[in-house]
């Protein structure tokens, strides 16, 4: 079975700083990420002067700024994310990064990414598919926000172009979430309607959205990772510092553990209980040499280490090679 992809969603929680950028990526390998995740824009190319800022995100900034501003602070040079980039090869931990428009995608090329990331408010975002597609990369594709139809046609656009390495992202885009409107059922409904690998962006509080989630298939686990909950910026509240970080993964490989291969088999810890348990064949007389055992013969005692119940067939009617004293456990070899 393939281990889950667990991905440390840094997005803009560096604060624009380079130095808090490799502090976060060292922290996140510490606490067992497979996957460090950035947002790569510019916001001249995708964000209007005037655009409001989300209720959320009233809550954790400036409330003075405009979204304009908040993201415009969070923008990274390309020298950044090519140094960025560089340190994650460095420390052996898989770059990803999300692009909110094509100057983005082209830098994305240049650093030689390995796949793309897409945001739940892109899905619908076209001109930006286009580009994305014309890489030929595989992507993971969040899809807070959207309706089933809105999905189909994103899904089927890639695979006209027969790309078809696409993760899908059950999400819910509000930052925390509510339990309520998780809906993680929607990951089983995903699996069948598209016949492509699911993985879940939890926005929740907690662990327990994540481990239901990948109960039900989930193959990539998303998370907002920060290193102080504290600090000025929109996701850090709802973030997990890496204590809670290591705590998460930790919580998410157990599962994966629990879950095992789906194959039933008496389990090698199991051997000892079943021999114990289980009962076998046993005579419930003394009988002596030739005589045919009939049904009232025999009685089913502990432990299982001969013939078990299912193996009735093979003793009765059949004669006894030597003399038995009762609670003779039969074995093949003492019939004929």
């Amino acid at each position: 079975m393939k281990k889950i992809t667990i991905v440390a969603e840094i997005g803009v929680n560096h604060n624009g700083s380079i130095r808090l950028a490799k502090k976060m990526i060292k922290e996140a390998i510490k606490c067992g990420a497979d996957i460090v995740k950035f947002q790569t824009f510019f916001a001249d190319e995708f964000v209007k002067s005037n655009t409001k800022k989300a209720k959320y995100q009233l809550l954790s900034t400036n409330k003075k700024e405009s979204h304009y501003e908040m993201i415009k602070k969070l923008e990274l040079k390309k020298s950044d994310f090519k140094e960025i980039k560089k340190y994650c090869d460095k420390n052996k931990i898989e770059f990803l990064s999300t692009p909110y428009d094509i100057k983005s995608v082209e830098l994305l090329e240049e650093l030689k990414v390995k796949r793309y990331k897409i945001a739940s408010a892109d899905l619908v975002d076209m001109i930006l598919h286009k580009k994305i597609r014309s890489t030929k990369k595989p992507l993971i594709l969040s899809i807070g926000m959207a309706e089933v139809p809105e999905i189909k046609k994103t899904v089927e656009y890639y695979k006209k172009k027969k790309i078809s390495n696409i993760t899908l992202l059950h999400c819910v885009s509000n930052y925390p979430c509510s339990s309520k409107s998780l809906n993680l059922k929607t990951i089983l409904k995903l699996k069948k309607m598209f016949n492509l690998p699911i993985g879940f962006s939890d926005h929740s509080e907690g662990n327990s959205a994540a481990v239901l989630a990948v109960g039900l298939g989930a193959t990539v686990i998303e998370k907002h990772f920060t290193l102080n909950k504290n600090l000025s910026g929109p996701d850090h509240k709802a973030s997990l510092n890496p204590k809670e970080f290591s705590i998460f993964v930790k919580t998410i490989r157990e599962a994966e553990i629990m879950l095992g291969d789906g194959q039933k088999k008496c389990q090698l810890e199991e051997r000892e209980m079943r021999r114990v348990g289980r009962k076998s064949i046993t005579l419930k007389r003394s009988m002596k040499r030739g005589e045919i055992i009939n049904e009232k013969d025999i009685i089913m005692k502990r432990p299982g280490t001969g013939l078990n119940g299912q193996k009735i067939y093979m003793i009765i009617k059949k004669k006894l090679k030597k003399n038995f004293k009762k609670d003779h456990q039969i074995r093949k070899q003492d019939i004929f």
